[in-house]
């Protein structure tokens, strides 16, 4: 056993840590793709849980026994649609940043634009004129981001494939709170600090208050780099 603590820098929500940050701690800690992390509880910051390992996976918890976060080995059948081109995505974070959306000027450590380049991920997905379905960005990692082999460190591919969809559900409609219940994610190759990096969030489907969505990150040379299916919750409403 052992035990991690998440700093309130890669906070997702306030007062927990970014769901798809959480996912790829979890993915690192399993070994193996893809990795399917079911997050049961938001993981509470600057608080260690105990991490343990079985046949079944991994699983977090906190001090009082509650399971936190689980990842096990999972099947991924998931074909992306195709990526806007580069000026495409650069428009669509252009919108991002211009648009009403709390997340373009809030703290979230992916899609928060309050956080300066090398401290927030800075993945601004927006809305792709003519593709309602979708929501994309263009991305160009920090330095700071890199692990020991120079490459983007997995945690952080993870955090890039959360935000953008439930974007993908938002963009072309109205802000609405959604939280990550469920990614299932495969990474396919490296990316490097300052590449070109397209992220695209795409609508698979809707069954009440759970969205289907998917995500993927494409490398400046336009191969897949990574690919994630999600389920989003919306809150239940507030009784008045």
């Amino acid at each position: 056993m052992t035990s991690l603590r998440i700093p309130a820098r890669f906070r997702g929500p306030a007062g927990i840590g970014n769901g798809g940050y959480v996912a790829g701690l979890m993915a690192a800690r399993l070994g193996s793709q893809p990795a399917e992390v079911t997050l049961r509880r938001g993981w509470p910051l600057e608080v260690p849980l105990d991490i343990t390992a079985s046949e079944g996976g991994v699983v977090a918890r906190d001090a009082a026994g509650t399971v936190i976060a689980e990842a096990r080995e999972a099947a991924l059948d998931l074909v992306p649609p195709s990526p806007p081109t580069p000026a495409e995505a650069a428009a669509a974070t252009r919108w991002f940043l211009a648009s009403p959306f709390t997340h373009s000027t809030g703290l979230c450590f992916v899609c928060g634009s309050a956080w300066p380049e090398g401290t927030g991920l800075r993945v601004f997905t927006g809305r792709v004129e003519g593709r309602p379905d979708i929501a994309a960005g263009a991305w160009r990692p920090d330095v700071g981001f890199a692990g020991p082999d120079g490459a983007i460190a997995l945690e952080f591919l993870w955090s890039a494939l959360d935000c953008a969809g439930s974007f993908a559900f938002t963009v072309n409609a109205a802000p609405q709170s959604m939280l990550l219940g469920r990614i299932t994610g495969r990474l396919e190759g490296r990316i490097l600090p300052g590449e070109a990096v397209t992220v695209l969030g795409w609508q698979i489907g809707r069954e009440g208050r759970k969205l289907q969505a998917g995500t993927a990150l494409f490398g400046e040379d336009g191969g897949l780099r990574g690919l994630a299916r999600a389920t989003w919750v919306v809150p239940a409403p507030v009784a008045g």
